[in-house]
């Protein structure tokens, strides 16, 4: 009878929900509630909210523009302030709460239709609109000396053998 009440994974094997290794531009793919870990370049820091704005441009995933707003909230205490200054880059862990749309994100921002109608010009460039995705961190740690162009690389060589297999 339990068992019936816990979702399909947690019933089978009891334990957490293995982890997703993503591009920061694949998190819209991704389903809510996925545990996911990316690389993001801090564009922005919200003290008053706890969210950290990640950008990464990858020029092997020219998917459309993503910004991930990261809540930090339930880490604040382990987190590094250098981990949220603008340039710094930071490996996430946490789970997908999904897709911003545009009135949850002037509700979550707080801000007029004018900011949102700019932040579609510039966050995008090119002339394209950003897709925003909520990501509720569990663990967030400092990419220290990053050679981004091999981690992309990397990456890339994971994912494609893993949709091999």
């Amino acid at each position: 009878m339990i068992a019936s009440l816990l979702p399909l994974n947690e019933a089978m094997n009891n334990g957490p929900l293995p982890t997703r290794l993503v591009f920061l531009s694949d998190l819209p793919t991704q389903a809510r509630g996925t545990k996911v870990r990316f690389l993001g370049c801090v564009a922005r820091y919200t003290v008053s909210t706890g969210v950290l704005e990640l950008e990464h441009a990858s020029p092997l995933r020219p998917h459309m523009p993503t910004v991930a707003l990261v809540d930090v909230n339930l880490i604040l205490e382990t987190l590094e302030r250098e981990d949220t200054q603008v340039g710094a880059w930071v490996n996430v862990m946490g789970y997908m709460e999904g897709v911003l749309k545009d009135e949850e994100r002037e509700h979550r921002e707080g801000q007029g239709k004018t900011r949102l109608a700019m932040e579609r010009r510039t966050t995008a460039g090119e002339g394209r609109i950003a897709v925003r995705v909520h990501v509720q961190a569990i663990m967030l740690w400092s990419a220290g000396g990053l050679k981004i162009g091999e981690y992309e690389r990397t990456l890339e060589e994971r994912l494609k053998l893993e949709k091999g297999s």
